[in-house]
């Protein structure tokens, strides 16, 4: 403050110092002569003076209690944050209420919210993927004996069940199973490889969980919450505790009680059902699991994930009844799936294998027909068009079959060479697919170094979607570990700016009504100079009101380049411009290079280019367009940075202060001046007021920017907590990324040869359909030769037990 203070003296000096020249050289300011007419001002009241300065200093009132506030929340307001939190949970906005929760347990760990923020957070923390750290939150709330803290004990032991035992990720009940191949899940079956879905392991140690179970057994069933009902029962299930399991889920969802589409506890009910039902079937009670899901297939949820359940019963009521050999209420039940369900495809093709084993072929036939039609590009195209070749043999319509497994093997076999001749070309190309992986690892797929023909194949393959996997998961680590750093970047930059109380809205909002009242006073001193002014004469006054425009237009026209406020960033903002054009040639480049590559590919039989060489420079050029990629994000990210660091330190508004100074400064030696030609108390009065305002103004700005500072002494160490976290995290993310691009190269060369493999494979198993068609043509030829046979043997017998017996009549004769 003493620096401000000793900048606005300096002014005052200098500005005094000219004002006297202008009154030496334009001749001293006096009271004007009878006959001497002075200026006309207009009239200027000093009762509205004082009014207006009773509002300007309210207003700086309100900023300097703002500014000495003590930052503590009251219960209150930490109770509304949490609610506040609770509403982005329902909205989906995840991350932002765990730094709500975690912001009331770090900086008000002994408040009353604080109970219901631990378990909130661990249930962000779920949504996150973040199961370790939410475990501790669950933790943390069942050790917790506060009231509000025991009102959330059942839901923490239903989470740590849950967290035992998760569940699937997204859509894994969507994908075809091995259960929908038959044949492929013989072949793993026949190499020693285990088919059986197992469900995923969690974190929680099975120490814990056990005295999660000791505690739930402690509470009486009917006092226990639906969803601790659910996920107790749930967790009996996956340990084979059947008979418990049925008990607990029951009880959420009894046979007795017809489901409803809504209503208390609605939410539980349908998946309660689906897991009771399951639970008998795995103990062998297979009439009692058909009621079960009988029942829930009769139900209509109003949740897609409930409607998704009841599709699954669906297919559990087909699998039984196919098992059972009922094969019209398997059919009956696959086709009560929609076709604009998930599992439509898996039902269909189930359907087409629960025909083909009753005789329909007929309706296998059209079942395979209408899943081809549905979706043709299902990974097991393959497979259906194989079955589709052995229906047609079971059929006895050899023509057809014979026709399908030609076109198979015609299919795969020209496929098969040209991924060959390609894999040839490509020679050891692993450098090449390290550089397409590496290239945008984010959004890698199968298809950027596939074939498009051959990409449902790769994905057939195990080894070839888990690198793809992998590649994309570090992609994405590495997207956000930038996005992170550039983030930081901008808060730094935040924090270190002049004006730090604009990174708060309250004190924001406090430090432009601040500078907005100094431009009232500014425009009160201007009023008050010119109702004194119109008292008094002398030429000096023409020289005054002179400087007086210059420095009055500076207030308007700070940067003296005619700029607004908005206008300091236009530098910025053409730079952008430009980044976002070298970021189009670059794409550009990229577009050229993947054109030329697939040119080549399909002309490489006509040119005389050395392949290996041909694909070390294409992937050096790969390397250099994804090196311009990442400096173009750099750019942009320093641009952000720059344009945060603009929006806090607002050199505008910092140019415009100074030339206020001056400004007020310069009338302030006009104004004494004239008061020494013509006294005027009452605006003397006035005057001193708001100058003494103007001060309180300065030391106001002062204090939100020290307020403002006492709220970020926690996040800028936060801040420096992080920076090290992220260096150490970039660090170790370039060495992975490293391992993964030379990994990616070695698995997808394989994967080549694979496809190759697997290809050949399906050439194979056409060409043993074809040996089908021509046996089963045999067994057809040679059984009708053994009905012949039998049939002329039978006649010859009978021909001779005729002629036999003729012989005897003729003999007795």
């Amino acid at each position: 403050m003493g620096a401000q203070l000793h900048r606005r003296e300096s002014r005052r000096r200098l500005v005094g110092a000219s004002l006297a020249a202008a009154l030496l050289l334009g001749g001293v300011v006096s009271a004007p002569a009878p006959a001497e007419a002075a200026p006309r001002r207009s009239t200027f009241d000093i009762d509205d003076a004082v009014q207006r300065i009773a509002d300007i200093e309210s207003v700086i009132v309100a900023a300097e209690t703002a500014a000495n506030e003590d930052p503590e929340q009251t219960e209150e307001e930490l109770a509304k944050r949490v609610v506040a939190g609770q509403l982005m949970l329902v909205d989906r906005d995840v991350e932002g209420a765990a730094i709500v929760f975690l912001d009331v347990l770090e900086n008000h760990p002994d408040s009353l919210a604080a109970s219901q923020a631990l378990y909130f957070l661990g249930e962000a923390l779920v949504l996150l993927s973040m199961d370790r750290w939410a475990i501790e939150c669950f933790q943390g709330n069942l050790v917790d004996q506060s009231e509000d803290g025991r009102r959330y004990h059942q839901r923490s032991m239903a989470r740590m069940f849950d967290l035992h035992v998760p569940r699937r990720e997204d859509g894994f009940a969507r994908r075809p199973g091995l259960s929908a191949t038959p044949e492929v899940r013989a072949r793993l079956q026949a190499i020693g490889i285990d088919v059986e879905a197992k469900p995923p392991e969690g974190l929680v140690d099975e120490a814990d969980i056990l005295r999660v179970s000791v505690a739930v057994g402690a509470i009486a069933p009917e006092e226990r919450e639906l969803e601790l009902r659910y996920a107790y029962g749930r967790w009996l299930y996956f340990r084979g505790e059947w008979e418990q399991a049925l008990a607990s889920l029951d009880s959420v969802s009894p046979l007795d009680v017809p489901m409803s589409s809504g209503g208390v506890g609605a939410q539980w009910r349908v998946r309660a059902a689906y897991m009771a039902a399951t639970a008998s079937l795995a103990k062998g009670d297979i009439d009692d699991a058909l009621t079960r899901f009988g029942l829930l297939t009769q139900s209509f949820p109003k949740g897609e994930r409930d409607k998704r359940i009841v599709e699954l019963a669906n297919l559990a009521l087909a699998r039984i009844h196919h098992d059972q050999g009922e094969t019209e209420l398997a059919v009956k039940s696959y086709r009560r799936i929609s076709r604009d369900s998930p599992f439509f495809p898996e039902a269909m093709y189930e359907t087409a294998w629960t025909l083909l084993a009753a005789g329909a072929h007929d309706r296998a036939l059209q079942a395979l027909d209408l899943l081809l039609v549905y979706d043709p590009d299902s990974p097991i195209v393959p497979e259906i068009k194989q079955l589709r070749g052995k229906v047609k043999i079971q059929m006895r319509d050899w023509q057809g079959a014979e026709g399908e497994f030609l076109a198979l093997r015609r299919e795969f076999d020209e496929l098969s060479k040209r991924l060959g001749r390609q894999l040839e070309a490509k020679g050891d190309a692993a450098s090449y697919f390290s550089a397409v992986a590496s290239e945008d690892m984010e959004h890698f797929s199968l298809g950027a170094v596939m074939p498009v023909e051959a990409a449902a194949v790769a994905q057939t393959l195990p080894r070839a979607t888990q690198t793809v996997d992998l590649v994309n998961e570090v992609g994405e680590v590495d997207a956000m570990l930038f996005e992170t750093r550039a983030l930081l970047a901008r808060m730094e930059e935040a924090v270190e700016a002049k004006e730090r109380a604009r990174l708060f809205t309250d004190l924001g909002a406090h430090l432009s009504s601040l500078d907005s009242s100094d431009l009232e006073i500014l425009d009160l001193k201007e009023k008050l100079l010119f109702r004194s002014t119109a008292k008094v004469g002398g030429a000096g006054l023409v020289e005054i009101e002179s400087q007086r425009k210059a420095l009055a237009k500076r207030v308007t026209n700070p940067l003296g380049d005619g700029s607004s406020r908005d206008d300091t960033s236009g530098g910025l903002r053409s730079r952008a411009e430009e980044i976002h054009q070298l970021d189009l040639t670059v794409q550009a480049l990229r577009a050229q290079l993947i054109a030329t590559e697939r040119y080549y590919d399909e002309t490489r039989k006509d040119q005389r280019i050395d392949h290996e060489a041909f694909l070390k420079q294409a992937a050096e050029l790969r390397d250099e367009v994804a090196g311009l990629e990442r400096e173009v994000a750099e750019m942009e990210a320093e641009v952000e940075k720059a344009q945060t660091a603009i929006r806090f330190a607002d050199p505008w508004a910092e140019a415009q202060r100074a030339a206020v100074e001056d400004y007020s400064v310069f009338l302030d030696q006009a104004f004494a001046a004239v008061l020494e030609a013509n006294p005027d108390a009452a605006a003397k009065k006035v005057w001193d007021r708001a100058n003494s305002l103007r001060g309180r103004i300065v030391e106001g700005r002062e204090r939100l920017d020290a307020a403002a500072g006492r709220r970020l002494r926690r996040a800028m160490q936060i801040l420096r907590e992080e920076r090290v976290n992220l260096d150490a995290y970039k660090e170790e993310l370039e060495a992975k990324r490293g391992e993964t691009r030379e990994l990616v190269g070695d698995v997808m060369q394989a994967s080549y040869r694979d496809v190759v493999g697997e290809l050949a494979n399906l050439v194979t198993r056409s060409e043993v359909g074809l040996l089908d068609v021509a046996w089963a043509i045999q067994e057809v030829e040679s059984e009708e030769i053994r009905r012949l046979e039998t049939h002329r043997d039978r006649d010859l017998r009978e021909l001779d037990r005729v002629l036999d017996q003729g012989l005897q009549e003729d003999g007795n004769r």
